[in-house]
């Protein structure tokens, strides 16, 4: 993560509970990070997934099934 970028500018994300949940429990498991430093870097991670492959944005998501 990098802590010298110039931060100008905000934008407002509305998440799922269970989005919301996943970036607690990351903050809560990585002290050093505050959970605003950890959603930005998870941005800056998924934007460089998407600008190699782009195609991942339209993948379908794997249903969970239910072990028996």
């Amino acid at each position: 993560m990098t802590t010298d970028d110039k931060l100008a500018r905000q934008m407002a994300l509305r998440l799922s509970d269970e989005d919301m949940k996943r970036l607690d429990a990351l903050a809560e498991s990585i002290p050093v990070a505050s959970r605003n430093a950890i959603a930005r870097e998870a941005l800056r991670i998924g934007l460089a997934t998407l600008e190699t492959d782009p195609s991942q944005l339209f993948s379908p998501k794997k249903t969970k099934t239910r072990r028996r």
